[in-house]
């Protein structure tokens, strides 16, 4: 996965600064960042006002060059994706259309979810939401769906775009399971069971047919009216947002059908705020006893319809632990 960049603000003026760094530094072997920005500063390019410091910022922070004892060098992307696509000084209409398109795969923009075949319809949409954009994709002429190459170039970041919310989704999800199952061993550690790696297994990592992510044991905290040295069984769920009053996940068909077959041993553990850099999170876990959504998830009526998939919204504050 792609390192997690902030987004902020991209112009036409740093797409052109983009490519005059590219471009300099593909053809004078050992140009300092200092040369470089001189050089374009001196150009003439846009009236004199190319902002190249910050179009050198977006080079480093988007792995299109790199900077080694001050000299600057094109990354293996840039001298095998970007430099074919233009001889000339000025950037190319097919550079253009490759850089946006590297620099969209860093970012989930909302706006994307709006496309639409109908040009204006679609353009409306991201002014709504970010208008530099528009400004970009109508410089690069990708509103113009009359084009194969345009509507390939779509197609192709939408595709990006759902693969990249797919692994931010599982690296979210892969955080709360790893923060689950540390808590378990040192729970399950205090409470006397050594080693605690013979109790405690991270389900998902050796399948993910279990129906759960971790099994435990009760131990003090949920022996209950049972024995401390019972299983317990853990799902987990994550997210990246901080909204303990409508927090939101989902409870798969296998899922539930094992919360029913271990209804007093089968706990929901719920993370917010995940950190995936840090692999931390802002709180939790709010645990939800299965039993507790009994009555709340759906129930078959239907020889010829059946649930998949149910989604959970509810307030978890009164479920930490």
């Amino acid at each position: 996965m792609k390192k997690k960049i902030k987004y902020y603000s991209i112009t036409n003026g740093h797409i052109v600064a983009i490519w005059h760094i590219v471009f300099l530094v593909s053809r004078y072997e050992g140009i300092t960042a200092s040369d470089t920005i001189s050089i374009v500063e001196k150009s003439g390019k846009l009236g004199g006002t190319v902002p190249v410091k910050h179009g050198l910022k977006i080079c480093l922070d988007y792995d299109l060059v790199r900077v080694s004892s001050g000299i600057l060098q094109l990354t293996e992307f840039t001298e095998e994706t970007i430099l074919p696509k233009c001889t000339d000084e000025d950037p190319s209409l097919n550079v253009i259309r490759e850089l946006l398109f590297h620099l969209l795969s860093y970012h989930n923009f909302e706006w994307l979810i709006f496309y639409n075949p109908d040009s204006e319809i679609f353009r409306e949409s991201i002014l709504a939401n970010d208008p530099e954009w528009v400004s970009l994709l109508d410089n690069a002429k990708l509103f113009d769906f009359d084009d194969d190459l345009v509507n390939f170039w779509w197609d192709k970041i939408l595709v990006k775009y759902e693969d990249n919310k797919e692994k931010i989704k599982k690296a979210i999800g892969d955080v709360g399971e790893k923060l689950t199952y540390h808590l378990e061993l040192n729970r399950v550690n205090t409470d006397g069971f050594n080693p605690p790696k013979s109790y405690v297994k991270w389900a998902s990592r050796i399948s993910d047919k279990f129906g759960f992510d971790i099994l435990s044991l009760r131990g003090n905290k949920f022996a209950f009216a049972f024995e401390q040295n019972e299983s317990i069984q853990i799902e987990v769920k994550s997210s990246d947002a901080i909204n303990l009053e409508k927090f939101r996940f989902f409870i798969s068909k296998p899922e539930w059908n094992k919360a029913l077959d271990n209804l007093n041993s089968y706990f929901f553990y719920c993370w917010i705020g995940i950190n995936i850099e840090q692999e931390t999170a802002h709180d939790g876990p709010f645990v939800i006893p299965a039993k507790h959504l009994l009555d709340h998830i759906p129930k078959d009526t239907s020889d010829i319809c059946e649930w998949s998939e149910c989604r959970c919204v509810l307030d978890v504050s009164g479920f930490k632990v």
